[in-house]
């Protein structure tokens, strides 16, 4: 599993680092994010290359050489079983406690298979040599682990969940209205946002209304509506004191209104009689020829 490691600026400017190709002093970044807290990782070439190259054509075992044969890592078998360990790690790196607790069930250098370990024999100096540019001591102690996250001792508030119907109720709308407006809006798919809440309220200012006589006319009307705007309340304000001048009909409505008044000017033109219509045949004459 990565982990978030510390970077000093030292090590972009370490001479012997300089020496390696730079896809190496990549994947050492990389081996820090997947060593335990000792340092220590499984050494199985196909896996660091999936987890720490996958995009650049290159010979893994090639760049891990380079780093062990330049002390920045040592490779050593335990049991048969192939691992490495980052050299000096505990000195550039503070894993975060949980780590410990958790405990590691890779094995340290030290229970090496001595024969075929490299280095082995001098890895005291090894840890000294490579610390010679000398820094601070390790901030990844303040990062959560598999995480970039800084630890801080401050708690994090967290806003408590907007409810809509809860603030409606604490803006004086009633049980009943709130539950029954809920459903209306639940209907129509409203979304109940603290921002539609907030855009509720002012419009209903807009109107001179309180909220909960703003949801009180929405439940009222014929087919209820699950948002308030102030201008579709004024509208029909204004439809409801003038019924004759905003009389709305369908297109059927107004071809029998149509009809109506045709039948009005016909009775008023022709009285009640009936009008033949029947289209009338000439009497066509031929002239008969004599012989």
């Amino acid at each position: 599993m990565a982990r978030a490691r510390n970077i000093k600026p030292q090590f972009f400017t370490n001479d012997e680092l300089s020496e390696l190709p730079p896809l190496a002093r990549l994947l050492f970044v990389g081996l820090w994010t997947i060593a335990d807290f000792k340092g220590c990782f499984e050494y199985k070439p196909k896996r660091l290359k999936v987890q720490l190259l996958p995009y650049d054509d290159c010979d893994i075992e090639q760049l891990v050489s380079a780093l062990d044969k330049s002390r920045f890592i040592s490779i050593y078998s335990v049991q048969g079983q192939t691992f490495g360990k980052v050299l000096n790690f505990n000195k550039h790196q503070n894993p975060h406690k949980n780590e410990k607790e958790k405990g590691s069930d890779i094995p340290d250098i030290y229970q090496n298979d001595a024969e075929n370990v490299m280095f082995s024999d001098n890895l005291e100096d090894i840890e000294i040599n490579h610390d010679q540019n000398g820094s601070d001591p390790a901030d990844s102690l303040n990062l959560i682990p598999d995480s970039c996250s800084p630890i801080t001792d401050t708690p994090v508030s967290v806003s408590p969940k907007f409810v809509f119907k809860s603030e409606l109720k604490k803006l004086g709308v009633s049980e009943e209205q709130a539950s029954e407006f809920m459903q209306v809006r639940k209907a129509k798919k409203a979304v109940n946002t603290k921002n539609a809440f907030e855009m509720l309220i002012a419009e209903s200012q807009k109107a001179n209304l309180s909220l909960d006589q703003a949801i009180d006319y929405c439940l009222k009307r014929q087919n209820p509506w699950g948002a308030f705007k102030a201008a579709w309340y004024v509208n029909e304000q204004i439809e409801n004191q003038n019924p004759n001048q905003h009389t709305f009909q369908t297109a059927a409505q107004k071809t029998a209104a149509e009809h109506d008044r045709w039948r009005q000017a016909e009775q008023q033109a022709f009285g009640n009689s009936e009008i033949d219509i029947t289209p009338k045949k000439f009497l066509l004459i031929e002239e008969v020829g004599h012989a």
